[in-house]
Order: structure tokens, then C-alpha cells, then sequence
């Protein structure tokens, strides 16, 4: 990084180093953005399941995955009966950018993505939808 001194017109220079996994997931593209909301979420469960759906949605319009796998992911030490409450009072608030967080039967939570083009694009055509009936 090169800076510029007002009182001088010399350039400084600043060397930073980085992690090696950190500079292997640069090379590889394994990074994502994150949107730009997210720094306004309070609770670290919301950030978390936040870099959740966001690593497992990716391009697509939704994920799933079960509470208990989700409680391990966020590195929850909640009992699992907490997780559930707190996972349904995010879901209820709907804070999260970009996804929205549904809470079904079983224990599956569903990450959708709030963009419905995308959402539209990954139902079933209706040819797909003739061969089902």
C-alpha cells in the first residue's frame, strides 16, 4: 500500500503481511463479498448465519440444512431447544440482507434468497411441472 505525505511529496510505503490460508483463498477466488448491511447486524448469531447462507447459497436461490448441523456450523453452545428459539427470532425479524430464513418442520432451515429473479429461475418449468402430474 502506498501513501502520500502532504507535508512532503515523498510516497511512504506500508508492508503487510498475511496469513497463508488467507493468501491461498485470495489466489483461489474463495473470498466472497459481503453486503454492506451486514455490518449493521447486532447479534453475532445473525452475522454468523448470515456467512452461513451466504457460503452455502452462493448462486443459488436456496439452501437447506438441519438445526442441529446449522448449531454446530454457527459454533453454537446453546442446547438445541435455545438455537431453535434464537433461529426463529431471527428469522421473525428478518434482518438478514440479501436472504431470508424459514425455520420448517423437522428441524430444516431454509436460507431463500431475496432476489426473485433468481428465485423465479430456480422453480420448476412447466415441463417439469407436467411430468410431475
Amino acid at each position: 500500500m502506498v501513501t502520500n505525505e502532504e507535508a512532503s511529496s515523498k510516497s511512504g510505503f506500508v508492508e503487510v503481511e498475511l496469513s497463508s490460508w488467507l493468501y491461498r483463498a485470495l489466489c483461489a477466488f474463495e473470498v466472497f463479498t459481503l453486503n454492506k448491511a451486514y455490518f449493521r447486524l447486532r447479534k453475532p448469531l445473525e452475522r454468523r448465519l448470515y456467512e452461513l447462507a451466504r457460503k452455502h447459497c452462493g448462486h443459488q436461490a436456496l439452501a437447506r440444512i438441519g438445526l442441529e448441523l446449522l448449531r454446530q456450523k454457527a459454533g453454537s453452545k446453546a442446547t438445541l431447544k435455545e438455537f431453535r428459539r434464537m433461529v426463529r427470532a431471527i428469522a421473525s425479524a428478518d434482518n438478514l440482507p440479501d436472504y431470508k430464513i424459514l425455520l420448517g418442520e423437522k428441524d430444516i432451515v431454509t436460507f431463500y434468497t431475496r432476489n426473485t429473479a433468481r428465485l423465479v429461475q430456480s422453480l420448476p418449468g412447466p415441463s417439469k411441472l407436467s411430468a410431475i402430474a
